[in-house]
């Protein structure tokens, strides 16, 4: 049940499903939150300090890779 919380968090927080190359983040998120007895902070800190937050593709990035150069 934990690690379903988790998933929804980080999906909420990254706008988008993970990925395996998110199992490190999703793991790290996992251990902030019960070494801290529970804490959402640790959990959300974990999360918005991941490797996985910080190197994110802004939305419009992502949509147009497939799109032709601008001249």
């Amino acid at each position: 049940m934990r690690q379903v919380f988790i998933r929804h968090v980080f999906r909420y927080y990254l706008g988008r499903n993970e990925s395996l190359a998110d199992a490190k983040t999703l793991q790290d998120a996992d251990r902030a939150y019960v070494e801290s007895n529970g804490s959402y902070k640790a959990l959300l800190v974990s999360l918005l300090t991941s490797d996985s937050f910080l190197k994110r593709a802004s939305p419009s990035v992502a949509q147009n890779t497939n799109a032709p150069a601008k001249p």
